[in-house]
Formats: C-alpha cells, sequence, structure tokens
C-alpha cells in the first residue's frame, strides 16, 4: 500500500509532449489508477515520487508547489487535509448502499462526469453512483 500518492490531471490546456503521452498510456489501468479524469501514481518513497514529478514535469506538466496553477498534487497517509489543494480536485465522503463495505473518501476532479470509484489498492468492480454508493451532491440509490 502506497504512503505516497501523486494526483494528476492528465487533460491540460498546455500542450504535452507525445512521450508524456506514451509514458501515461504505459501506467494507466483504467480498473486501478484512471478514473477517465485523474490518474494516480503512489510510492512507498519520497524518492520514487519525486522521479514521478520529475519525470511528468518533463514532459510538460506542472508540478505540484504551483498552487492552483499546479496539474499535480502530493498527498501522505492518512487520508487528511491537502495543503494548497487546487480548486480543480475535491475529495467526497462516499457512503455505500449495501452496508457491507464501510463509508471512505475518495479524490474526484472537481464538477467532475465520471461516476465509478476504483480502487488503487484492488482489482475489484468499480461501485457506481447511484447503484452501489453515493456522494456529493446526493442523487440516492436509483432501482
Amino acid at each position: 500500500m502506497p504512503f505516497i500518492t501523486l494526483i494528476l490531471r492528465p487533460h491540460v490546456e498546455q500542450e504535452i509532449s507525445a512521450k508524456g503521452w506514451r509514458y501515461l498510456f504505459h501506467h494507466c489501468d483504467p480498473n486501478r489508477n484512471f478514473d477517465g479524469e485523474i490518474m494516480v501514481f503512489g510510492a512507498m518513497s519520497g524518492r520514487d515520487i519525486e522521479l514521478y514529478i520529475d519525470e511528468l514535469t518533463s514532459f510538460g506538466y506542472v508540478g505540484p508547489d504551483h498552487g492552483e496553477n499546479s496539474d499535480m498534487v502530493l498527498w501522505e497517509m492518512p487520508f487528511g487535509p491537502v495543503a494548497e489543494m487546487p480548486s480543480w480536485l475535491s475529495v467526497v465522503d462516499v457512503t455505500f448502499f449495501d452496508g457491507a463495505r464501510k463509508p471512505c473518501r475518495a479524490w474526484k476532479l472537481s464538477n467532475s462526469g465520471v461516476y465509478q470509484l476504483i480502487d488503487f489498492h484492488t482489482k475489484i468492480a468499480a461501485p457506481t453512483k447511484g447503484y452501489e454508493c453515493d456522494w456529493a451532491p446526493l442523487i440516492g440509490k436509483i432501482s
């Protein structure tokens, strides 16, 4: 389980090099680290995360130390507040309808059009908002 997480918004206004897109396609797993809007990189050490940051910034992405202009955010366990979280990223409290799973928190692109959760740690079936779970703005269970 990674202790340090890097959250990237891959779709940005500035140009990203072709090498950068190949890098992302190589690291992309839609079942575990890419929901279509944000991509997650995890590591056990700060050095490994720094390597991700160095690679991504070399492709044209803006590093995590640029506040609102950042294309990526660093987060360390346990799930807590992020200093200077840009407005494009939000955290939602997720509840599950079946009662078998405990509530959790999830990263979402603000004003997101994605309604499925992915789990960075396992390849479980992705719960879908309104069917297996819900988060604000609440829509309730769709039957």
